[in-house]
């Protein structure tokens, strides 16, 4: 499996959610990470889902400072998912 890093982006490859986008809050184990949207799935309730559901892409996102000068909040995981989702129309970015 691969490893997921904490503010890399992915999309949803099976599922109710398919084609959407998200970050990755924190790998859970080998098979499972948790992931935010900041609309359906805010900080205060990630998704869990399977690995082999999802496209990651070689974006990542710097979600804070280890200090917590930097706050995570909602608002901000849309922004950055804004920034880093490829735009439709464009060939997907495959790694």
């Amino acid at each position: 499996m691969v490893e997921l890093k904490p503010g890399q982006l992915v999309r949803s490859l099976a599922g109710r959610d398919k084609g959407k986008h998200y970050l990755v809050l924190q790998e859970i184990n080998q098979r499972t990470v948790l992931l935010v949207d900041g609309y359906s799935r805010p900080l205060a309730k990630p998704k869990k889902k399977n690995k082999a559901h999802l496209q990651h892409y070689d974006r990542r996102a710097d979600l804070g400072e280890p200090d917590g000068t930097d706050k995570l909040c909602d608002s901000r995981l849309i922004r950055l998912i804004k920034e880093l989702a490829p735009v439709e129309g464009t060939p997907n970015e495959e790694v």
